[in-house]
């Protein structure tokens, strides 16, 4: 996967690619085994990357954090990634972490995914700053249903994600009606709001959600826009359709409280385009969409560059409840699995046991029971 990225980039007429000595690779895998990928080929694998890492630390001025995007259903990804993902917290103790996780689909990648999965999840939740959550499932039907890809593949799944990250992670500036202790958070490399210790799992949603050749012929306003992707929030859906009932024009953007099906701990608003600095995001400080204990919610930051060729853009970053429907069936099968004593054989192999699984699965049912509660 890396080479052949690195083979792409480099035959791609866009001037850049990445530096041979940078990058870091193997040809054997971890055969969907996380206790393998961990166990034995993280450490195998952390020296070199450390290595790397050191070289672009220290010519950094300040280095703020990392981020790493990985796979969970997994070995090597997930397996591998994890340990590396801990490594770089050991080394790098200040700086923050946030990590991509790539959700498998519900009809199963792998067999093994539910272990593969929460395993990822319970580690990577004790070295995180925070955990973004892009779910295979909602950028099929983006592709599908939004950018009328019949049959999309992984090039064109990869793309929505990476438009979502960007549409995230470049620079923004925060407004100066924040928090303070958030504003500081936003300006660095990473974008983390203050999240609380419980809640580290994030969503993400962007508008607008169009095919490219659609661009030239849309009318794009900041109203529409943030009424859609609030509308998405509320609901816990990642597609801008189907809205209409979340949508409202009452002062505030406040809606009947029976319409709020997701609610949040905390959120971050960026908005990119025309007029970024000054759009007026008062139904975003919704009350009835956070939850009641939660002292200054939403962090926003803007940025007046155009985004993806579009006039206007908005990301909404959430650690919401939309979670709970991935990690509930989740943790049902993996309990089902370990119940049968299916395939533990395989990771007792490489020092991974029932208890290891048992109590890495009662991890996520804690961080599973905060959401809920939310």
């Amino acid at each position: 996967v890396i080479y052949s990225a690195r083979q792409r980039a480099l035959a791609s007429n866009h001037g850049w690619c990445y530096s041979s000595g940078s990058a870091a690779s193997g040809q054997s895998g971890s055969g969907n085994n996380w206790a393998l990928g961990h166990h034995q080929w993280g450490p195998r694998m952390a020296p070199a990357v450390l290595e790397l890492v050191r070289r672009q630390a220290e010519a950094c001025d300040v280095l703020e954090g990392f981020l790493l995007l990985q796979s969970v259903a997994g070995g090597t990804g997930a397996g591998a990634g994890t340990f590396i993902a801990e490594s770089l917290v050991d080394e790098y103790s200040s700086a923050h972490m946030l990590n991509c996780c790539v959700w498998p689909y519900a009809s199963g990648e792998v067999t093994v995914q539910p272990y593969n999965t929460l395993l990822s999840m319970a580690a990577l939740a004790q070295v995180s700053s925070g955990m973004l959550l892009l779910q295979n499932e909602a950028l099929h039907a983006t592709c599908t249903r939004l950018m009328g890809l019949k049959h999309p593949g992984f090039k064109d799944l990869n793309a929505v994600a990476a438009r979502a990250l960007a549409s995230a992670m470049l620079p923004s500036r925060a407004r100066a009606t924040t928090a303070p202790d958030a504003a500081a958070a936003a300006a660095g490399v990473l974008p983390v709001p203050a999240w609380p210790c419980s809640y580290r799992l994030a969503s993400i949603r962007c508008v607008p959600q169009l095919p490219p050749g659609s661009v030239d012929f849309t009318t794009f306003t900041w109203p529409a826009l943030l009424r859609r992707l609030k509308a998405m929030g509320v609901s816990g859906g990642y597609l801008e359709e189907g809205l209409s009932q979340y949508i409202t024009s009452a002062p505030g953007g406040l809606l009947p409280l029976h319409k709020y099906k997701n609610r949040a701990a905390s959120s971050m608003l960026l908005l990119r385009g025309q007029d970024a600095g000054s759009v007026p995001v008062r139904e975003f400080d919704d009350p009835h969409w956070y939850a009641p204990w939660a002292v200054d919610p939403l962090l926003v930051a803007s940025h007046g560059a155009r985004f993806a060729g579009w006039q206007m853009a908005a990301t909404l970053l959430a650690t919401d409840q939309a979670c709970v429907a991935e990690l509930q069936p989740m943790l049902a099968k993996a309990y089902a699995m370990c119940s049968a004593r299916a395939y533990l054989h395989q990771y007792e192999a490489h020092g991974l046991g029932k208890a290891d699984m048992q109590q890495c699965f009662a991890a996520v049912e804690d961080v599973l029971a905060a959401y809920s509660a939310l």
